[in-house]
């Protein structure tokens, strides 16, 4: 198997991974968001941790969800009026806009690493879990959402040059 075959390979697995993940990590908060409810009026024995741990997550739930949805191309995007303009320029939108992206993710990723470092001594009341466990999903997850964007736009720009040459 060649290299770029076993890369495809890892990729895949790497998003399938992360999908059911995600998946599992929404079936956990749904059993302990039940488990509470069940304690809290059944037994009228809540547990304090139950409020915390949904909490982060739903954190790590969310972003590692985003990040599958940005790497199948399912993120929300309004292409009403790109579709209507012709190819060229279009490529040029549609690679400002990935840029763009690129920028925001960049910037979350730039201003949540001092809130991790801030965050990484101290831990949640009832979980006893550090505070790092509710940041870091912010990070990850826009470190997975930076690559999958970057090779959208690739993407984008190579199937517009193989429809280019097409054409010719």
């Amino acid at each position: 198997m060649t290299v770029v075959g076993w890369l495809r390979r890892l990729d895949k697995w790497i998003e399938t991974a992360l999908f059911y993940l995600a998946g599992l990590l929404l079936v956990i908060i749904a059993g302990i968001v039940f488990y509470s409810v069940v304690m809290r009026y059944a037994f009228n024995e809540p547990p304090l941790w139950a409020d915390e741990a949904p909490r982060a997550l739903s954190l790590w739930m969310v972003f590692i969800g985003v990040a599958v949805a940005t790497k199948r191309g399912r993120n929300i995007r309004v292409t009403h009026f790109i579709d209507m303009v012709p190819p060229r320029p279009r490529v040029y939108f549609e690679t400002f806009m990935h840029i763009l992206v690129l920028i925001m993710l960049g910037g979350l990723i730039w201003y949540n690493i001092p809130i991790l470092r801030l965050q990484a001594g101290g831990t949640m009341l009832t979980t006893g879990w550090s505070y790092w466990w509710v940041y870091a999903p912010v990070s990850v997850g826009s470190i997975l959402m930076l690559l999958y964007q970057s090779r959208l736009m690739i993407n984008t720009i190579v199937t517009y040059r193989e429809n280019r040459k097409g054409i010719q």
